[in-house]
C-alpha cells in the first residue's frame, strides 16, 4: 500500500496546481496591433462601418460566398452585421455596442453555427508619430473546461492567425484610401 502513496500525493499535487488553475481560466484573450499610415478618423469610420466589414473581414477570404447583411443605422450604435456562410458552414451576427471619442470601437458577437459562443471584439485607436496604431483585443468567455480543449486543439492559435489576417487586411485597405484622400 505504501509504495502507491507518493504517486498518489503526485497525481494531487500535479491536479492541484496546474490542472485546476487551467481549468478555472474563464477566457480566450487575444491583441494584435498594427501601425497604419493613416489619420484615427479614417480608422474610426472604417471600424465602425459594418456595411465595409465585408471589405477587409478575413471570413471572407476563407468564404467569399457568405451571405451578409446590415439592419440599424449603420456606422451608429446598435448596427448589426448579419452573416450566414456558404463555404464555411457559420452563422451569426456582431453588434456596435460602443463608438465613443473617435478612438474606441466595441463589437459583441453571437455565433450560432457552427458552434455557440458571445466573443467581443474591442478596438482602441492611437496616434503614433508616423500615423496611428490600432490594437484589437479579442475576448472569448467559456468555461474552464471549453478553454482548457480549446487549447488543447489549438483554437487560441487559429483564432490569433484569423484576428492578424483581418488586422493585415484592414491596415492595406486603410493605408490605400489615406494614400488616396492625401492625394
Amino acid at each position: 500500500m505504501t509504495t502507491y502513496l507518493p504517486l498518489t500525493i503526485a497525481c494531487f499535487l500535479v491536479f492541484q496546481f496546474i490542472a485546476v488553475p487551467a481549468l478555472a481560466q474563464k477566457t480566450i484573450d487575444i491583441t494584435t496591433t498594427a501601425s497604419i499610415h493613416a489619420t484615427p478618423e479614417e480608422a474610426f469610420e472604417l471600424l465602425t462601418s459594418l456595411k465595409r466589414f465585408p471589405e477587409w473581414s478575413p471570413f471572407i477570404v476563407s468564404d467569399p460566398n457568405q451571405q451578409n447583411h446590415v439592419t440599424g443605422t449603420d456606422g451608429q450604435v446598435g448596427a448589426v452585421f448579419h452573416w450566414e456562410g456558404v463555404d464555411e458552414k457559420s452563422k451569426g451576427q456582431q453588434t456596435l455596442v460602443a463608438a465613443t471619442g473617435g478612438t474606441y470601437v466595441r463589437m459583441e458577437c453571437e455565433i450560432e453555427v457552427p458552434f455557440e459562443a458571445s466573443p467581443v471584439f474591442t478596438y482602441q485607436i492611437d496616434q503614433s508619430p508616423n500615423g496611428i496604431v490600432v490594437t484589437q483585443h479579442f475576448s472569448l468567455p467559456c468555461s474552464g473546461f471549453q478553454r482548457f480543449m480549446m487549447k488543447l486543439f489549438g483554437v487560441p492559435k487559429q483564432v490569433a492567425e484569423t484576428n492578424a489576417l483581418g488586422m493585415a487586411r484592414f491596415k492595406e485597405l486603410l493605408e490605400q484610401e489615406s494614400a488616396v484622400a492625401q492625394r
